[in-house]
């Protein structure tokens, strides 16, 4: 496929790094020559100094003949006007990040503007918002996936003593509508078999059909908890699409805001009725004090700021605050997250990327890296035509080592394989594998022979 990113900055950085690794044929545009360079060490790639909104340099590209044009800047104008220029010129599909939500359709996740030249709009703030209304609504998991149109949810949950399934194998968990399909632990990750213990402070990742997981473990501990008030640090695009959707729930929790501009306190006591607007530096333990945060409470920081938010969240869970989400951009703050007592974390250039990368795959409907250093991924594969993977039960085909086979879909129909099942043509599979591995799995699906 050949793919044209505009813009190099981080977003675009990492759109480059996993894009290349799956030998796509690509372009990455900046007008920068400090954003290009470090694209050009690191990867086989064609890089171009310039503006990637300039009919000159789209032509010199080539542009006419990418399948995907990537317009990634920070510059909302300039995506915009980079994608109408491409599509005017034969671009195939066209793709914009955009966070002004003046700029934002009606669906503001991704949404589709071809009259304009746009195929697709995507807001990182409002995906970051939608993540956030997951775990809320989930507390027990620290991250929440939604597959195959919401049927199904994978849910990774970081095992304490509460649980009481430490040291036990996850054969002995007795799970019939749900399958562990991996285990982050000491930051590598771990395709499990039903003879594999987990331990203490694993991450387990569970798949299951989404309305099912409140029987989780078969405990009645994981009700939703009934939140006093949520509490977010920091009033910024992601905070008022945040309070937005927690608007549309009924019985919704007290939320208050803490934000420490005076003119953007003015503006959120406007657009955002119904919320106190505390105007204050969420870094001073007195603010907290004064308002008696407590367990609760819901803390979330969405500063953006990765050293306010952390600090915030540490003096948040100094005033016994059990559910901390924070907003980090980068990934190796994760295992420091949840050294200091955060529940969840969030990290939306990632939401973005994997965003993208969906609507980019054509065999993978689903990709998702779990771990920065993408030590294994989740495809969603339709098994074809005499492919190998329905020519017997599982427990009798070699599958390579690496990969789990958590749910089928089968005629709008969830399915959790087991030993003895027999995947049909036409099924779509969710499929845990080490990265390794994935061009073997897919191989496996689509019938050809390796």
């Amino acid at each position: 496929m050949n793919v044209v990113i505009v813009g190099a900055g981080k977003l675009g950085f990492e759109l480059t790094k996993i894009l290349s690794q799956e030998n796509h044929n690509i372009i990455v545009v900046d007008k920068d020559p400090d954003s290009v360079g470090p694209i050009a060490d690191n990867f086989d790639v064609m890089t171009v100094v310039g503006n990637g909104a300039s009919v000159k340099i789209l032509k010199e590209i080539q542009v006419n003949l990418a399948d995907v044009l990537l317009a990634v800047t920070e510059n909302d104008e300039l995506n915009i006007i980079a994608c109408m220029l491409a599509k005017q010129l034969g671009a195939k599909t066209t793709i914009a990040r955009v966070r002004n939500p003046e700029y934002s359709p009606s669906l503001p996740t991704v949404s589709s503007l071809n009259h304009f030249g746009i195929d697709l709009f995507i807001n990182s703030e409002y995906m970051t918002s939608q993540e956030l209304l997951r775990l809320i609504e989930v507390p027990y998991a620290v991250d929440i996936d939604y597959l195959a149109d919401g049927q199904l949810s994978l849910n990774s949950i970081k095992i304490d003593e509460s649980l009481g399934i430490a040291g036990k194998k996850i054969s002995a968990l007795n799970f019939e509508k749900f399958t562990v399909v991996a285990i982050s632990r000491n930051e590598k990750i771990i395709i499990p078999s039903g003879e594999t213990e987990l331990l203490l402070n694993d991450k387990i990742f569970v798949l299951g059909r989404s309305s099912g997981f409140h029987n989780l473990f078969s405990l009645n501990r994981f009700k939703k908890n009934q939140f006093k008030r949520i509490v977010i640090a920091g009033g910024g695009l992601t905070t008022q699409y945040l309070v937005q959707l927690l608007r549309m729930k009924k019985n919704r929790p007290q939320i208050e805001i803490i934000e420490p501009s005076r003119e953007q306190c003015l503006v959120l006591s406007k657009e955002l009725d119904n919320c106190r607007i505390i105007c204050a530096d969420a870094t001073r333990m007195e603010i907290y004090e004064e308002e008696n945060l407590g367990p609760e409470d819901l803390f979330i920081a969405l500063t953006g700021s990765d050293n306010t938010n952390l600090v915030a969240s540490m003096l948040a869970k100094k005033r016994n605050v059990v559910e901390i989400i924070c907003e980090i951009s980068r990934e190796d703050y994760t295992s420091l997250a949840e050294t200091i007592g955060i529940t969840s974390t969030v990290t939306p250039r990632l939401l973005t990327v994997n965003t993208v990368l969906n609507l980019v795959r054509k065999k993978s409907v689903i990709s998702i890296n779990l771990l920065s250093n993408g030590d294994a991924a989740l495809l969603e594969l339709e098994a074809g035509v005499n492919a190998p993977i329905t020519k017997a039960p599982l427990k009798s085909l070699a599958l390579p080592a690496g990969v789990v086979i958590g749910a089928l879909l089968r005629d709008g129909n969830v399915v959790v394989p087991r030993g003895d099942t027999l995947i049909h043509t036409g099924d779509h599979a969710v499929v845990f594998t080490q990265r390794s591995v994935t061009n073997e799995t897919e191989k496996m699906f689509s019938g050809s022979q390796f």
